[in-house]
């Protein structure tokens, strides 16, 4: 079995419109799935418009602030909760804004004309100038969302890993009323013994060097697993990685284990998956919290 083709984004745009994100690397790889497995008669069509549209990202703990400086839209946690997508005006461009974020922190995917992309980004910047904005990268999104648990296409979730194996069992409905393809493979494999295990791992390698995925897991002498992505957390001051263990003792919490980095093995311990709450939960449990204290 084949089991992940693919992640994406899907946004209900109104009663017959969805809007579908995916990676600019498997644009082609996407449609054509997609487009392969619509229905004969399908009474729906599917359009690529990636050459008219642009994205941009604004991500952290000033977004909001930022973002609230450019409309006239409300845009407090209640008034624009997490997973929203709303058409709006920012800047005076009209943009699909969506309160969400691969980091894992506060923060707004804003899709656009991609002819407004300079001008938008521009202003963009200059709101966000008192609050020290910048540009932020790869390397700084592989690490937050690392700690945050958030799985990657590719790493750790591919053709071969199951929902389950990857630890995503709990967003699979298998009893779901509509079909779709896997669920009958899913079903399946409920109750069965799992044949690998993902988990989450800090790795003590004194700061020289971070894991970056596909290397050499030990234990007694013997391989036993892989690493699938890594990178130094700023919030546990450690290097980390997801990594695939065999299911049992060694994928228990504070198991050790050993990653081997450039020819050296280095120490590591199995901890909690998400190492560090996403801002969504760390702002639902502060309501929660207020409301108890009221």
């Amino acid at each position: 079995k084949q089991w992940y083709q693919r992640r994406v984004a899907i946004t209900a745009g109104g009663k017959d419109r969805y809007y579908i994100v995916t990676g600019s690397g498997s644009e082609g790889h996407d449609f054509r799935w997609i487009k392969q497995h619509m229905p004969e008669n399908a009474e729906f069509t599917l359009q690529n418009v990636t050459d008219q549209m642009g994205v941009l990202a604004v991500t952290g703990k000033y977004s909001r602030d930022v973002m609230t400086k450019l409309t006239d839209s409300a845009m407090s946690h209640e008034e624009f909760p997490f997973l929203e997508c709303r058409e709006m005006n920012l800047a005076g461009f009209g943009v699909q804004a969506t309160r969400i974020s691969y980091t894992g922190e506060l923060g707004w995917e804003i899709h656009h004309d991609r002819n407004d992309t300079g001008a938008l980004y521009k202003r963009i910047l200059e709101a966000g100038a008192e609050f020290e904005i910048g540009d932020y990268g790869a390397y700084a999104t592989n690490s937050l969302r690392l700690e945050k648990g958030f799985r990657g296409w590719g790493s750790e979730m591919n053709l071969d890993k199951n929902p389950f194996e990857a630890g995503l069992g709990p967003f699979v409905k298998t009893n779901k009323k509509t079909s779709f393809i896997g669920q009958e493979a899913c079903k399946e494999l409920l109750g069965k013994e799992l044949k690998t295990k993902l988990v989450a791992l800090t790795v003590d390698t004194h700061g020289y060097l971070d894991p970056e995925g596909n290397e050499t897991i030990w234990f007694d002498n013997k391989v036993v697993g892989n690493t699938t992505s890594g990178a130094w957390s700023y919030n546990k001051n450690t290097s980390i990685c997801m990594a695939y263990l065999p299911p049992g003792d060694l994928a228990e919490l504070g198991s050790n284990v050993y990653v081997e980095l450039l020819g050296k093995r280095y120490k590591a311990t199995v901890v909690n998956d998400p190492m560090y709450e996403t801002e969504a939960v760390r702002t639902r449990n502060a309501l929660k919290q207020a409301q108890l204290q009221a």
